[in-house]
């Protein structure tokens, strides 16, 4: 009879690991799938606005490795009032040097808004929204946007309280002006009593969203709105370097008080997808810009009031060897 064939026995290390690479790899899809349905859940509940109509330049400066999302802040004080873009900074991604731009655009920029004549930047926002604040920027500083994330007052309070504060040095006039905003305003936009959490004094402080709203208001401190928009770079990396050690107990707050009041036109998808980048976004090099640049504007009193006369081909210029120059 011929002989039988015995069976060759695994080897007993080959057959531990390959059932740990297996229990490995099911384990990172549960994860990845918990992952995906909870980001999903999250960007589904902002406010989505599908663009509209586009008056867009066709020799704007763009680059596949560079991503431009402007982020606008609102000086509406509830979700249904626009108002003005208080603050504009163009959050530049360039992929290929590993470094992240904030562009700080000064809201009393003279420019030509299309359709609409001449008029102070910040205007735009209010006479067609975000669109027609993009074209805005695109045909007066020759830079392409595509993508826009705006937020209200109570919006950017609600994220600095989601992150848990921030940790910031101010002066003792900062903290007077701070004091003045909240007892002023703030505190009766966020429904509270005019004296809540005011400061006693400057110092190296953990400011709450509050707070950190109102320091990022302060106007009558230092050089007026070019300070002010230091302060916002500042609030905004801050912010940045609370959600880079990302603590999953503030989901429930971001789910809740955060999102619902942030309004962007990036779809469900494109958001997932940059979520996914985010953990090494997170790591890149930070630099600020603020345009105009110094030495390359001059001050005048217009119809629309004090106004900021921009040499745009310049500002072009600094802008393209800061951010899309991969060799700077």
């Amino acid at each position: 009879q011929p002989k039988k064939k015995k069976r060759k026995r695994k080897n007993p290390v080959a057959k531990f690991f390959g059932r740990f690479i297996k229990t490995l790899l099911i384990l990172f899809l549960v994860i990845f799938a918990m992952y995906s349905c909870t980001s999903i859940m999250l960007i589904n509940k902002m406010d989505y606005v599908v663009t509209g109509d586009r008056n867009r330049r066709d020799d704007a400066l763009a680059r596949s490795y560079v991503r431009n999302v402007l982020l606008i802040g609102t000086d509406g004080r509830t979700a249904d009032e626009k108002g003005r873009s208080d603050t504009m900074i163009i959050l530049a991604i360039n992929s290929k040097t590993d470094e992240i731009s904030l562009i700080s655009l000064m809201r009393d920029c003279y420019v030509e808004i299309p359709n609409y004549g001449c008029n102070k930047l910040n205007a735009a926002y209010s006479f067609g929204g975000a669109e027609l604040l993009m074209d805005t920027i695109e045909y007066n500083f020759g830079i392409a946007v595509e993508d826009y994330v705006a937020v209200n007052f109570v919006s950017v309070a609600n994220i600095v309280d989601a992150v848990g504060g921030i940790d910031i040095d101010i002066s003792d006039a900062e903290a007077g002006e701070i004091n003045n905003i909240m007892r002023n305003e703030v505190n009766a936009i966020m429904g509270d009593n005019t004296l809540d959490d005011l400061l006693e004094g400057g110092g190296d402080l953990h400011l709450n969203g509050k707070q950190a709203l109102s320091y990022a208001r302060i106007r009558y401190i230092g050089n007026a709105d070019f300070e002010r928009t230091e302060r916002q770079r500042k609030v905004i990396e801050l912010v940045m370097d609370k959600v880079k050690s990302f603590n999953p107990t503030i989901l429930p707050n971001i789910a809740s008080s955060v999102l619902p009041g942030v309004e962007t036109n990036m779809s469900t998808a494109e958001l997932y997808a940059l979520s996914l980048k985010a953990p090494f976004i997170a790591d890149y090099e930070r630099q600020q810009l603020r345009v105009p640049a110094e030495g390359t504007y001059y001050g005048q009193n217009m119809e629309c009031g004090d106004s900021l006369i921009v040499d745009f081909t310049t500002n072009y210029n600094i802008i393209y060897e800061s951010v899309y120059n991969s060799e700077h």
